[in-house]
């Protein structure tokens, strides 16, 4: 019985990811339809990479400390409180960010967009209580309600007016209030009044930094090169390889369901010392995403340009050249991204930071050389070459951790 609703609650969020992820895809679908240039499309598509780097400062990286803390050593109340401090502070440091590096005509829909995200962000650690206690389910209901809101109200915004502030403002109108869903949810195992002492959220603070700053690294490295794009290329570029890349994330979000539902498994594994299940796990999930990508690949191959085509229409079509090193870009973003919760999994934020520090490093040279060399191609191969490096660095850092742990298990 156990293991059927787990299914069942693995199932529903699933579907609640899937539907999330494909109304968002949606959104830069019909903006670039209903306007009547790539320019909307471009300024989306540079609001969704700034609030991404807002996003990893604000999540903090708590999200993974959280659903491995199999101990619960840190009460929900603490982590719904330390949310709204770096949510603010995320804030702060994103838009002094945003006033030195952007455009003024583009300050109102990108900073609206970060409204838009502080409410996902917020939502984060109320998942985080239902992961914990086993009901993934209410994560994947919230998550279908809201994709379906959003869509909806950026289609009819959007529709009548063709300004893109006034459509991200109707999306942060109808998905705020399903909090109330999310947070009743969560109620229901734990009290989530925020309430922390200043010891305790210093203590979450330095312990996750190390983290956080990796996490950051890694989010710089595509948001920047996808920024320097814009710089060098205009808005248009920019719209266009969103566009056309954005199938290929499909990838990125299977490989997020492979793993992250099993995150707590790693951490029972790295906590029982039983490198050898660890290791196994590890080889398991890295078969699955090179399984998802292989797939990913023929299906592009016989797919992509007739859904491009009916996506976006036959403007799209002298692009259809972008989606391959696109593909290859995201199979390594959503590896890096996996194996950098598994070094949090087992407390290796130092590891972390510096792989994710060397990636970043890299990628800025790589993203002026290859944007110059092959314009909007040149975004793909800058990151694929720092998130690959970042990676090997890692596994590095991981092989070292578990063999130690291999030789405490024979020891005792």
């Amino acid at each position: 019985m156990e293991a059927l609703s787990l299914k069942k609650n693995m199932l529903w969020n699933s579907v609640g990811s899937l539907m999330y992820l494909g109304c968002q895809w949606l959104v830069t679908v019909f903006v670039a339809r209903m306007a009547t240039d790539y320019e909307s499309a471009g300024v989306l598509a540079l609001a969704m990479a700034i609030s991404n780097i807002f996003a990893h400062i604000a999540l903090y990286r708590i999200r993974t400390y959280q659903v491995t803390d199999v101990n619960k050593s840190v009460s929900a109340q603490e982590y719904v409180a330390f949310r709204l401090i770096t949510i603010a502070i995320g804030g702060i440091g994103i838009s002094i960010y945003i006033f030195a590096t952007c455009e003024p005509s583009t300050f109102l829909p990108v900073f609206l967009y970060l409204i838009f995200r502080a409410g996902e962000v917020f939502i984060d650690v109320l998942h985080g209580v239902d992961q914990q206690n086993f009901r993934m389910d209410y994560c994947g209901k919230s998550l279908f309600i809201r994709g379906v809101l959003f869509l909806a109200a950026f289609l009819v915004v959007f529709g009548l007016t063709h300004d893109l502030s006034l459509a991200i403002l109707g999306m942060i109108a109808v998905t705020y209030p399903v909090i109330i869903y999310d947070a009743r949810a969560a109620g229901k195992f734990d009290k989530l009044k925020p309430s922390i002492t200043k010891h305790r959220a210093f203590e979450l603070a330095k312990t996750c930094l190390p983290a956080v700053l990796g996490s950051v690294f890694y989010i710089a490295v595509n948001s920047l090169a996808r920024q320097y794009l814009q710089i060098h290329s205009g808005e248009e570029a920019l719209g266009i390889y969103a566009s056309v890349c954005t199938p290929a994330v499909i990838l990125q979000a299977g490989a997020s369901y492979l793993y992250s539902p099993i995150l707590g498994v790693f951490a029972k594994h790295y906590l029982n010392k039983d490198a050898k299940a660890f290791n196994r796990l590890l080889g398991m999930v890295t078969g699955g995403i090179i399984g998802l990508f292989a797939l990913c690949l023929v299906g592009f191959y016989f797919a992509g340009e007739p859904l491009l085509d009916f996506a976006f229409g036959e403007s799209i079509l002298p692009y259809v050249y972008l989606l391959y090193p696109a593909l290859l870009c995201v199979v390594l973003t959503a590896y890096v991204s996996f194996v950098s919760d598994v070094m949090v999994t087992v407390r290796d934020m130092r590891g972390n930071v510096i792989a994710n520090g060397i990636g970043f490093v890299i990628s800025l040279p790589a993203t002026y050389f290859c944007v110059a060399q092959w314009d909007m191609n040149g975004v793909s191969y800058s990151v694929s070459l720092a998130y690959f490096v970042a990676i090997v660095v890692m596994l590095g850092f991981l092989f070292v951790r578990m063999r130690a742990v291999a030789k405490e298990a024979q020891a005792v």
